[in-house]
Order: C-alpha cells, then sequence, then structure tokens
C-alpha cells in the first residue's frame, strides 16, 4: 500500500462571508480505506490534498512535518484536527507542495496499476549500477543519475522534447523547462535539452518516472533494465 499524508476536511461553515474548514491531517497506508471510516459520520468528508514522504524520510516524519506546517496557518488545533479560516488552508497546502510530492487518488491508482501489470521489482534499498536503455548500457552511480540518464537517452532521437512535460502529478510537476527550474524541489538538468526533471524521489519512483516517460514516446517497458547494489 501507498503511504501518504492526508489533509481531509471533516466539515465546514461560512459565517458572515468567511468560511472556516475542519481538517483532520494523519497518516495512512490505505488512504481509500481510510476515506471509508471517515464517511461512516461524515458524507460531507472531501479529501483536499495527499502527500508522499521525501525518499530519505519515514511516514512519521513527514506527518510531523506536515502538522508543524499546519501550526502556522491553522487557527486553532485539537490533536490531529486544525482548523483554518479562508485562504489560510490553500496557503498551507502550497507550502507543503514545496516540500513533499503532492499526488492524487488517479496517481496512487496508475502507480498500483503500474505494479500490477509491469514486472517491477522492488529497488527499495538499492544502489544502481547501470541503466539499459533502449539497448544502450550507462555506469550510474545514484537513482538519480538513473533517472537523468534514462530520460536523457528517451529524449535524445525524439523531435518533442516538450511532450515530457506531460507527466506530471495532480498539482505537481515532474518535467520542466528552462526557467521554471524553481517549481521542483530537487532539479537536475536532463543532458542536451533545456528541460529540467525532479529528482526527490524514492528508487521506485525514479524508475516509474522512467517507464511513464518511455510509454509517453510509445517505447517498451522491456527496453528498460536495471542493474543494482545492495546498500
Amino acid at each position: 500500500m501507498r503511504e501518504v499524508v492526508y489533509a481531509i476536511r471533516i466539515s465546514h461553515l461560512e459565517y458572515s462571508g468567511l468560511k472556516i474548514m475542519d481538517i483532520k491531517i494523519g497518516k495512512s497506508t490505505d488512504i481509500e480505506n481510510t476515506l471509508r471510516q471517515y464517511s461512516r459520520g461524515n458524507r460531507d468528508i472531501e479529501l483536499l490534498d495527499m502527500w508522499t514522504p521525501n525518499p530519505d524520510k519515514t511516514l512519521s516524519t513527514a506527518e510531523r512535518g506536515v502538522h508543524a506546517v499546519a501550526e502556522r496557518y491553522a487557527y486553532d488545533k485539537q490533536s490531529e484536527k486544525f482548523v483554518f479560516l479562508q485562504g489560510a488552508y490553500q496557503e498551507f497546502a502550497e507550502t507543503v507542495n514545496m516540500l513533499l510530492r503532492n499526488v492524487s487518488r488517479e496517481d496512487l491508482a496508475a502507480e498500483s496499476t503500474s505494479s500490477e501489470f509491469t514486472d517491477v521489482d522492488d529497488y527499495t534499498g538499492t544502489t544502481p549500477s547501470v541503466i539499459k536503455i533502449l539497448g544502450e548500457m550507462h555506469d550510474v552511480d545514484s537513482w538519480a543519475d538513473a533517472l537523468t540518464v534514462g530520460v536523457a537517452t528517451i529524449l535524445r532521437d525524439v523531435d518533442d522534447h516538450e511532450r515530457i512535460t506531460e507527466v506530471d502529478g495532480r498539482t505537481r510537476s515532474y518535467f520542466v523547462e528552462e526557467g521554471r527550474q524553481s517549481d521542483l524541489f530537487k532539479p537536475r538538468q536532463i543532458p542536451d535539452t533545456n528541460l529540467y526533471v525532479e529528482t526527490n524521489f524514492s528508487a521506485n519512483d525514479c524508475v516509474r518516472k522512467i517507464e511513464q516517460a518511455m510509454a509517453k514516446y510509445g517505447y517498451d517497458r522491456a527496453e528498460l533494465e536495471i542493474f543494482t547494489e545492495e546498500v
């Protein structure tokens, strides 16, 4: 199951034009089950945002970090429930989006489908040494290297580089043109292009981004192979 920190609106009201929202911020390894539990007591709940932990952080650490940011913007707090005034929640969410990867239910479903229908190993706890893609072998030292080299190889022989910018999340870009790299948390330029790629991903997410780029340009997943070493 995918680990996420979530923000769920459990109630809201408007008074004299001012909107007040009660937001539950917590962590989950099964967001669909979490939503079912909340909906039993309140059918008016709304999933506002979800974030996945940074690769080097645990789910609990990510949750504590989001809580710390929420305290700066919330009007009141009761355990994991935060009360936000009009506009303050959006400012809070935009701040967290700069720190963590914002994902949608569609993103999670797509990642789950990718795991089911592609024979992809779990790369957690490994370091890549060689990436073989489109018949070429490249030595790499990190997952950020593997992602950058893989995407550069895909783009080298295609005309429409900008199409790769369509590989993105609901509220977060993964590939941007030069001049917008500040939109990324850990940008790295893709060699021989004017594009930058986000590299703040886990090992498995780096592989998924390469797969998504290959699919975008019509390449077969079978043309990707990554050789790893245990950390």
